[in-house]
């Protein structure tokens, strides 16, 4: 096996940042590389792990840029595979590693495998925004998700597709950047087999976040990528979905500002427009017929707090 390339993503979260650090010091089985991408944190994270971690390469941004420093990571990895993990992600393994060199030496086809994660605290499956029941999470399917900060690449399929789309910040880009890689001819796969835990820690995480840029990026992903109608369907669920949780929790100012944002760059994102190939098209159309129906969802969302949108 040659080199795993490991890409962290943190903004404000010292303490969380070490906890994952510390847990990957143990990984001695598998050839790997640790790189730290810091979104301008002012916590002092800077000065802790050029410190304590010399082994780590560390880069830190000006100011923070969203997805668009994990690109900067991405384009520093040296690594055939490469491992993206939010600064609170744990539970990466030496049996991970091997497991996954596994599957894209298996399939050649295969560009990006997306992770179990679960609750640090009880052990539940959360952050599941696959199209499929939750009782599913311990199997492997394809998707056409990608799960950003708890997630495993092909080097050469996502830097073929040109990495995320820097314009989204936060929410969506995993969307954005897996319709490119199905446009490519790879698949995406979910994987129970690989598990890791997602503390949820709340700092660098402001409550409006989710609700806004959540809303803003559906119109872009929308008019970058999707056909019409399936684009016209995404759209009304999506934003009656976001209006009804900005509306329950508070946020509608947010919702407001989103739909106004979003419709305001439209032209722009639809002159970048990489639109499905007919592969691309059988292949979403088949995921989506996995969907749970409606009571399904409704009951696991309608009271809900702290989403996130399947």
């Amino acid at each position: 096996m040659a080199l795993v390339s490991i890409v962290i993503l943190t903004y404000n979260r010292k303490t969380t940042l070490v906890s994952l650090l510390d847990s990957l010091r143990e990984l001695q089985d598998v050839a790997h590389e640790i790189i730290v991408v810091d979104n301008a944190s002012e916590d002092g994270t800077d000065e802790l792990v050029r410190a304590r971690y010399p082994e780590v390469q560390y880069e830190r941004t000006a100011t923070n840029l969203g997805v668009a420093a994990r690109n900067r990571g991405l384009q520093l990895a040296r690594g055939d595979i490469i491992v993206t993990l939010d600064d609170d992600i744990l539970g990466l393994t030496d049996g991970d590693l091997a497991y996954l060199w596994r599957l894209f030496a298996e399939n050649d086809r295969l560009g990006a495998v997306c992770f179990k994660v679960t609750h640090f605290d009880n052990g539940r499956v959360c952050d599941w925004v696959h199209h499929r029941r939750l009782e599913d999470h311990s199997r492997s399917f394809l998707t056409y998700e990608i799960t950003e900060g708890a997630v495993a690449f092909r080097r050469e399929a996502i830097v073929a597709a040109g990495l995320y789309c820097e314009d989204f910040f936060i929410s969506h880009e995993g969307l954005d950047l897996a319709y490119r890689l199905l446009n490519l001819g790879y698949d995406i796969r979910y994987d129970g087999e690989v598990t890791v835990r997602h503390k949820h820690v709340a700092a660098g995480r402001p409550g409006w976040r989710r609700y806004y840029f959540d809303t803003r990026n559906l119109f872009w992903v929308a008019a970058r990528n999707q056909p019409f109608l399936y684009a016209l369907r995404y759209l009304t669920l999506g934003l009656a979905a976001m209006g009804f949780y900005s509306l329950r929790d508070g946020f509608c100012l947010y919702w407001l500002r989103a739909v106004r944002d979003g419709l305001q760059r439209l032209p722009e994102m639809w002159r970048r427009r990489q639109p499905w190939t007919p592969r691309t098209r059988e292949y979403c159309l088949a995921v989506d017929a996995e969907h749970p129906g409606f009571w399904y969802l409704a009951k696991r969302r309608i009271w809900q707090q702290d989403f996130k949108m399947d």
